[in-house]
């Protein structure tokens, strides 16, 4: 089985269980959205964007709330994941559409015109290496001139200290942030009693393939974006960008 292959892994019930609580596990998810729709502000619309794995449509409703004339077209492997998206996003009707994919799977790359912009919150790293720099490749030749990628994920950190202080600091984020939801540490607690740390729990046979931030801020400028520059990290989680210029 080939590590660029997530529907074998990845079902329904974790779908489900990442709804209920993916609010707890990624870090400060609300800030590196807006971020996200700011790095977009400065596009002439209309345009079309593409959401890679745009699970139950919170970055998706953002961007339509914020521009007015972007079209949107969420792609994401999970059903459950789309009728969510589907529900939160009816408001929309004609400016969204979203679809089920398979990220590996390189037919849906072959778009029948340029985007805008392609966006991604936690799906990258569900491939590997050879993956990741075939992803961005592919995304550089869907992307018209001026187009952004706009990448939010895990990486991984390339020394076990550096492993050790991501993993200590993804438990502390998810402490803090199940207090301040809910007073309480219960989303702590389901996210250790389920093993979701990548960086303390890690399986090579795993869903989770992050790379080191720099090989991917280096795999977008050998694709040909320009511009790539970081923008948020913390836990391990990055937000970085590229630029297709020409």
């Amino acid at each position: 089985m080939s590590d660029n292959t997530i529907q074998d892994h990845w079902d329904e019930q974790m779908s489900q269980r990442f709804i209920d609580y993916g609010r707890y596990f990624i870090p400060q998810r609300e800030r590196q959205m807006r971020i996200i729709v700011e790095l977009l502000k400065d596009m002439p619309q209309p345009y079309t964007l593409l959401e890679l794995c745009c699970g139950e449509g919170l970055l998706a409703e953002m961007i339509l709330k914020e521009y007015h004339q972007v079209i949107l077209l969420g792609l994401d492997g999970s059903q459950v994941m789309l009728a969510r998206a589907q529900e939160r996003l009816a408001g929309f009707a004609g400016r969204y559409k979203v679809n089920k994919f398979e990220l590996a799977d390189r037919s849906w790359r072959r778009l029948p015109q340029p985007v805008q912009a392609v966006v991604s919150m936690l799906s990258i790293h569900h491939l590997d290496g050879e993956g990741k720099q075939l992803l961005f490749k592919d995304v550089f030749g869907m992307l018209s001139c001026g187009g952004a990628f706009l990448i939010a994920d895990l990486t991984d950190p390339v020394s076990q200290p550096g492993r050790a202080a991501a993993a200590d600091e993804w438990d502390e984020t998810v402490r803090q942030r199940s207090i301040e939801l809910d007073g309480t540490t219960a989303g702590l607690d389901f996210f250790q009693r389920e093993g979701w740390n990548t960086y303390r729990y890690h399986d090579p046979d795993d869903i989770d393939h992050p790379s080191p931030l720099f090989s991917q801020l280096k795999w977008l400028e050998q694709a040909g974006f320009e511009d790539v520059e970081l923008h948020f990290f913390q836990a391990g989680h990055a937000l970085f960008s590229g630029w297709r210029r020409r």
